[in-house]
């Protein structure tokens, strides 16, 4: 299986060679995206960033599925003298995904064993940066939904392996399996507007996973979320 996603992601990136190396680049942690850090990414990782599993709402999702956020580190030895000579270019993840029980998934060709081109810059040794990874596309969401039992998850792992380029050599780093809840419907809290006084209302980054969505439905029948959601004074 190694050697396969070797081929597969030397073809996606067009590499001059290849080292399956699991110890010059790894992945430290997967980053929580939230509004507490301006959705954005973050090098570096720390305990209050980290996210030790994920959530993907299949009702809401549209154009992306469940988008990871790896933090890789280059965990080469600093060169002597005036050139770093063992910096690497991150080029993106190899990514398996799999049943939690670590059977294959029924998904069309390319959807569960891919290569998923980030540009995540370049590396030093010992630095560290943040990569944007949609892990289950849109169309593996929906074909996964009959899958969701009811009032339940179905659970996916992820296997992610970084990828990147040291001189002209692809270099692959270890593994970290990231598990995937899927469930229908289950990141929208409802209730009848306004919504009751002193509520936070906090818009999550991506609509579709992890963080949910309060809603609340007016008068007509019309529902109301995040922002627009009016709240009792």
């Amino acid at each position: 299986m190694k050697a396969a996603l070797l081929l597969l992601a030397a073809a996606s990136v067009g590499a001059a060679g290849c080292t399956n190396n699991d110890i010059s680049l790894s992945i430290v942690q997967m980053q929580a995206i939230t509004r507490t850090n301006m959705c954005m990414a973050m090098a570096g990782g720390t305990a209050l960033l980290a996210r030790n599993r994920g959530l993907l709402d299949v009702s809401k999702v549209t154009t992306a599925g469940y988008v990871a956020v790896p933090v890789v580190r280059n965990n080469l030895l600093a060169s002597t003298g005036t050139v770093e000579f063992n910096s690497i270019q991150l080029m993106g993840a190899n990514i398996k995904l799999s049943t939690a029980a670590g059977a294959p998934l029924v998904l069309p060709s390319g959807q569960s064993s891919f290569f998923y081109a980030s540009a995540g810059g370049r590396l030093d040794p010992a630095e560290t940066a943040p990569m944007f990874v949609e892990v289950i596309n849109a169309d593996a969401a929906r074909s996964l939904a009959g899958m969701i039992p009811a009032s339940g998850v179905f659970t996916v792992m992820s296997e992610l392996r970084p990828v990147g380029m040291h001189s002209s050599d692809q270099v692959i780093g270890g593994p970290i399996n990231f598990p995937i809840d899927l469930c229908n419907g289950c990141l929208t809290e409802t209730s009848t507007c306004p919504l009751a006084k002193g509520t936070m209302i906090v818009d999550p980054c991506f609509v579709q996973q992890d963080d949910p969505t309060i809603c609340c439905t007016d008068s007509t029948g019309a529902t109301l979320c995040g922002g627009a959601a009016p709240i009792a004074m």
